[in-house]
């Protein structure tokens, strides 16, 4: 069973972070306009069990993603379970049947990188600004997951990145927020 452990943080400059990356050594793998398509369950909430269920649009690829529940107080390591799919509509279609309802959908062009082991994604995502992901993919049942989210840590420090910038919250939940803040009369 795959395990993503990744950590996040909102930064201010994208390019000064790119630049640091390829200063390192790390490889430019895509640049991808990515759009995800959030559902939730039509009898279990998934923003109170605190799972994730998308469809992602990610240039001419499409991929249905379940997300579990983030396994610690720290990151955003969670159960991912990912498959590929031929096209976008029959899948959505399948989901409205089966109950389930579109919450929200979060756009935003990525940046892959890669070094080592690990995975540095670049995002500007409309409505939330610049951010950036360090990830890695653990499938091996004895691998140390603190272990490997204490490097992915390191790496964001190492870049110049402050640990209160980090956040566990997705690109969902923060633009969820956002929106209400806005109902509420509350701009940013």
């Amino acid at each position: 069973m795959p395990i993503e452990v990744e950590v996040k943080a909102k930064i201010k400059n994208l390019e000064e972070i790119e630049y640091k990356l390829i200063e390192r050594g790390a490889k430019l793998v895509e640049i991808v306009n990515q759009c995800d398509h959030y559902f939730n369950h039509p009898t279990r909430d998934f923003g109170k069990t605190d799972e994730a269920l998308r469809i992602r649009e990610d240039g001419e690829r499409v991929y249905l993603t379940y997300k579990g529940a983030k396994m610690d107080l720290k990151s955003k390591t969670r159960k991912e379970f990912s498959v590929e799919l031929i096209q976008y509509e029959q899948i959505y279609q399948i989901l409205k049947s089966l109950g389930f309802t579109l919450v929200l959908r979060v756009e935003k062009e990525r940046k892959i990188y890669q070094l080592d082991n690990l995975t540095f994604c670049l995002d500007a995502v409309i409505g939330l600004g610049s951010f950036l992901e360090v990830e890695q993919v653990v499938v091996k049942k004895d691998v140390d997951i603190k272990k490997v989210r204490n490097k992915l840590i390191q790496n964001l420090i190492s870049l110049g990145i402050s640990l209160e910038k980090t956040t566990r919250k997705s690109y969902l939940e923060l633009l969820l927020e956002k929106k209400n803040r806005s109902r509420n009369g509350s701009f940013d």
